[in-house]
């Protein structure tokens, strides 16, 4: 299903004109040396082409979950849903690639492949640019996954996917997929994917690490207000239907004991290593 859903979007960015770029999945499946399976189909839009992108989805049936500011902690991406299709993701941009979304989807689409999907050509990124993907997705994984790509890639796409990374400006995520973060200790954004990369997830040390991590105080402000409010988009999506006041109230209620549990944890665990 989800073959066929890379094809179906491609249809749609083919009608009305719009660069799409296939991530992940199927796309990057020549580089791994197993099967990959995905759940869900996700591409890369340029930025311009956002706009008329979407309008032409909900034309064709689907359905938006969540939007770019509350479908996940970096923005980078709107969920959809289709009574026919997999779900899909709808990148903006990459977590962990610092340059202007613009300009990463231009360096990203002029080095462009295509590539066969359930029998409709489809762009996707050159290898180089696959493994880089792949790697800032293991970055944020809680050491949950391995960098497969990467594993199996041989010095010549290692060397070119490291220079890809620092054009880019993702040496910090990238490092984290790779468990080479030490090297970025003095980075603005290392807090924030140490927190990514480890295995263990406390959500004061995110909210603290995205904080530090932010380039602006306009961007802190932000956070600050994400972190006090219910993601009533996240919460829909776990309940399956439209959450009621009581369902938010006790929602908001296990963000403030969930935020005191974290606290007491970082202060255990600093009292732990003090110890030591």
């Amino acid at each position: 299903m989800v073959h066929l859903t890379h094809a179906a979007i491609q249809a749609i960015a083919d009608r009305v004109g719009a660069d799409v770029l296939h991530i992940k999945g199927p796309t990057d499946a020549p580089l791994r040396a197993s099967p990959h399976y995905s759940t869900d189909t996700d591409v890369l839009v340029r930025p311009a082409h956002m706009q008329k992108f979407l309008g032409a989805m909900e034309t064709d049936g689907w359905s938006r979950l969540t939007e770019f500011h509350n479908g996940s902690p970096f923005g980078h991406a709107s969920n959809y849903e289709h009574p026919a299709w997999a779900a899909a993701d709808v990148h903006l941009s990459i977590p962990g690639l610092s340059l202007d979304p613009a300009e990463v989807f231009d360096r990203l689409w002029e080095a462009r492949q295509t590539a066969e999907i359930a029998h409709r050509w489809c762009s996707v990124p050159a290898s180089t640019a696959q493994v880089l993907i792949e790697v800032t997705h293991v970055a944020r994984s809680h050491g949950t996954a391995q960098p497969e790509t990467w594993i199996h890639a041989d010095q010549q796409l290692r060397d070119a996917t490291r220079a890809l990374a620092l054009d880019l400006g993702a040496e910090v995520a990238f490092a984290a997929g790779l468990g080479e973060l030490g090297a970025f200790k003095n980075a603005r954004d290392y807090a924030l994917w140490r927190h990514w990369s480890a295995s263990e997830d406390n959500r004061l040390v995110e909210w603290v690490a995205r904080l530090r991590s932010a380039p602006t105080l306009r961007a802190r402000s932000q956070i600050i207000v994400r972190a006090m409010r219910v993601n009533r988009a996240r919460l829909r999506m776990d309940l399956g239907h439209e959450p009621s006041r009581r369902e938010i109230a006790a929602e908001q209620r296990d963000r403030v004991r969930n935020a005191f549990a974290s606290g007491i944890a970082v202060i255990a665990g600093a009292f732990t290593r003090r110890r030591r």
